[in-house]
């Protein structure tokens, strides 16, 4: 690991909250890596509040310690390193989107995390066979566009005949999330559960979040 980046605890720009530092998008070392051209495109500017929700949801129902678990649209990263650093978890960060990865080993570097592999590579490009051996897959504020539904339906089969033991998606209440909460409902080889979570930290947050498990 690089030298590990030192943040300060009175640091305005860092927020601190889940054992994990996280920087917000005015704090120099992401100001550093927009001017070495790393702009993400596909919405990972920031980190999402779904993200927090599905890591509370986590500390409850926890995967099995140092099982492997895969960040679907990682963006920044911070539910793969908050699940290595609580979990021990082996974590595979996936974004279409490369230009994400240098915020998600800057995140990593600051947290104390190593050993994150990350691929750049589409959900409907992720195949049975990349599935296979993970427990979990999760991925937060992913289900944005209407085209992104099948999509993301197809995968989760995909993951359930792969193995896949939990599946969790969560979203803020867009209507594309929805539709692929009924289609999973609808289908018999796996069990869908919606979970409601709110938080106030780092700021008021609600989503939901969609729990599938094989039948």
């Amino acid at each position: 690991m690089a030298d590990k980046i030192k943040i300060a605890r009175d640091d305005k720009r860092a927020i601190r909250t889940r054992s994990l530092v996280l920087l917000k998008p005015a704090h120099k070392e992401v100001r550093k890596l927009k001017r070495d051209a790393h702009v993400p495109s596909i919405h990972g500017h920031k980190i999402w509040n779904s993200s927090f929700l599905i890591m509370d949801y986590l500390s409850r129902n926890k995967p099995p310690k140092k099982s492997r678990f895969m960040d679907l649209g990682c963006g920044w990263g911070l539910l793969g390193i908050w699940a290595k650093k609580k979990f021990e978890c082996k974590i595979t960060a996936v974004d279409a989107d490369e230009d994400v990865f240098p915020y998600l080993e800057l995140h990593a570097n600051i947290n104390g995390v190593n050993n994150i592999k990350t691929r750049k590579k589409r959900f409907e490009k992720l195949k049975k066979a990349d599935l296979e051996g993970f427990h979990t897959l999760a991925g937060a504020d992913i289900c944005f566009w209407d085209e992104l539904t099948p999509v993301l339906y197809k995968l989760i089969r995909r993951a359930i005949k792969a193995g896949v033991k939990r599946i969790i998606i969560a979203d803020p209440g867009r209507d594309p999330f929805y539709q692929l909460v009924e289609l999973c409902e609808k289908d018999k080889t796996m069990v869908a559960e919606v979970v409601e979570r709110t938080t106030t930290r780092p700021k008021v947050a609600v989503a939901d979040l969609l729990v599938v498990t094989p039948a």
